[in-house]
């Protein structure tokens, strides 16, 4: 198979749609946060109780320090809160405060403002097809 430019073009979607959400998210009036912080904000609601730092690098796929980082960021806002692991005293747990609900609410808006343009014009399953490709295709990659 010869060289094809799916990587590159990937990235570019992925820049291209962090750009949208961001824009989206500024009309919010919400300044303080990246799109990748809306991950943590999902994985915690989803969990619905806090989690070790250790779980959301797992389950977010992403290394300690940009989940450090994150959380920082999200706790310095009010949308997180940190207090020790009563389980393992060399760690904390990171939960979703009432802020954070609230901004995970805008952070879905966002997504579905980029959801509409990305897949403007497009049939529905056309769209299915993509993304059970996509699946695939992270699938072959782990």
């Amino acid at each position: 198979m010869e060289y094809c430019d799916s990587v590159d073009r990937l990235n570019r979607i992925l820049v291209r749609g962090h750009r949208i959400i961001q824009h989206e998210l500024l009309k919010l009036g919400v300044d303080d946060l990246v799109p990748s912080h809306g991950a943590v904000l999902e994985h915690l609601k989803a969990m619905g109780m806090p989690q070790p730092v250790t779980e959301l690098v797992t389950a977010l796929r992403r290394p300690k320090s940009s989940i450090t980082k994150a959380t920082d960021c999200l706790e310095n806002g009010g949308y997180v809160f940190k207090k020790p692991n009563p389980g393992d005293g060399r760690s904390y747990l990171v939960g979703l405060t009432p802020s954070g609900a609230e901004v995970l609410k805008l952070f879905t808006q966002a997504h579905v403002a980029l959801e509409k343009k990305m897949y403007a014009n497009i049939p529905a399953e056309r769209v299915e097809e993509c993304m059970r490709t996509l699946l695939e295709i992270e699938s072959n990659l782990k």
